[in-house]
């Protein structure tokens, strides 16, 4: 990582990569929020969560895998504007509301939120003293939470006045206007561009054997598989599961979860610092893998006779942890990133956390489909998290 240029530079840097990262996240949460809504005027089956959130990472994982050439070529700030107008175009066509809008929504959102973190990640890594790394790392993830809150508290209103395609449309439009925004930060941290490369399926394939010929790298890609993985059902199911499994209206749902989600903010930043002044980051994320495992466990075991307090506390644990990790792993694979190959290494790595947001959900909403209940699935999910925690723990001396 480049020396310290300034605390200005830095500071914009972390403002506007925060909320590229809030719009990104809230775009995915559109869908699951408003699901029962939609579910209820359409009549699909909010168990297709799961096959939409399959097209939106599988195509996420082949764009992060080949999208260092492009942040290479055009400038990581010009590809985060490109992926708010590809969110905002992808949330437009899900309100149409057809299989076939739906799906190739999907695909764009897919292409969008693949490019936002290792974007955020070439602009910070520049910036970042290396001992504060994972601290600014993890105050840009915020950006993660803020997304679920905005979606949280802005999606069930904005269903409840304008039905559930006002809700798209209204997200959509904020990501096109945010990327219009962008603009005048341009020319501060687009520098340094060079030749890039297209996109190409040689490409992809020669970094995914890249990624899993290394040792370093093969670890944290499957950190990032497994405990992306709960986190994206939190995201895609939580609020279904209380409103469908435990009789819970939509807004006391969607407030529990943007409470969880706004303490998950405070959570990054305190891990980030605890990382960054008294903890090693590897023993940090052991730490979230135990963290991870017992929040989901603790969901799948959750009954009617729960309290709301006692859902609430589970809900924010679940996300201080499955959706608070971010900054610190980021952090370190910045560190480990060959110099002048962090964007592509970056989406190489990252493109591991795009299986995760694939396969859990699909697996999810097959399981769902299968026992018609939510609790399997969940419990289901606590089990690589907690393996990954150990095996980190054992080896958390290696680096």
């Amino acid at each position: 990582m480049a020396s310290h240029p300034g605390f200005w530079p830095l500071a914009l840097a972390v403002v506007a990569m925060l909320f590229q990262q809030a719009f990104a996240s809230m775009c995915a949460l559109v869908l699951p929020v408003a699901a029962p809504e939609m579910s209820a005027e359409t009549g699909l089956n909010v168990s297709l969560i799961g096959a939409y959130t399959g097209i939106l990472y599988g195509v996420s994982f082949f764009t992060s895998l080949g999208c260092g050439g492009y942040i290479q070529r055009y400038g990581p700030l010009r590809v985060s504007q490109f992926s708010m107008f590809s969110l905002g175009t992808g949330l437009l066509l899900s309100s149409l509301g057809s299989i076939w809008s739906i799906c190739l929504g999907a695909i764009c959102m897919g292409i969008g939120s693949a490019v936002a973190t290792p974007c955020s990640t070439v602009i910070l890594a520049k910036l970042s003293p290396p001992k504060h790394a994972p601290l600014i790392f993890s105050l840009k993830q915020t950006g993660v939470p803020v997304g679920g809150m905005i979606a949280g508290l802005m999606v069930p209103l904005l269903a409840a006045t304008y039905g559930w395609r006002g809700a798209f449309v209204g997200a959509g439009l904020t990501c096109l206007i945010y990327g219009i925004l962008l603009q005048p930060l341009r020319k501060r941290y687009d520098t340094d561009l060079g030749p890039g490369y297209g996109f190409s399926f040689r490409v992809v394939f020669a970094m995914l054997r890249r990624v899993l010929a290394h040792k370093a790298y093969r670890e944290l890609a499957f950190t990032w598989w497994f405990y992306v993985g709960v986190q994206s059902l939190f995201g895609a199911f939580f609020i279904s599961y209380l409103v469908q499994g435990l009789d819970y209206e939509l807004a006391q749902a969607g407030y529990i979860f943007a409470v969880a989600q706004g303490i998950s903010i405070l959570a990054r930043v305190l891990w980030g610092w605890i990382s960054s002044h008294l903890i090693k980051p590897r023993t940090m994320l052991a730490l979230f893998g135990l963290m991870i495992s017992l929040s989901a466990l603790l969901t799948g075991l959750f009954t009617k006779d729960w309290t709301v307090i006692e859902i609430t506390l589970v809900a924010i644990l679940y996300s201080a942890s499955a959706i608070s990790f971010h900054g610190v792993l980021i952090a370190e694979m910045a560190r480990i990133a060959p110099e002048g190959e962090m964007a592509a290494m970056t989406g190489g790595i990252l493109s591991f956390a795009m299986l995760g947001m694939m396969s859990y959900p699909a697996i999810f909403g097959l399981a769902l489909q299968i026992t018609e209940g939510y609790k399997l699935g969940f419990i289901l999910a606590a089990i690589p998290s907690l393996i990954v925690g150990l095996r980190l723990f054992w080896r958390r001396g290696e680096a």
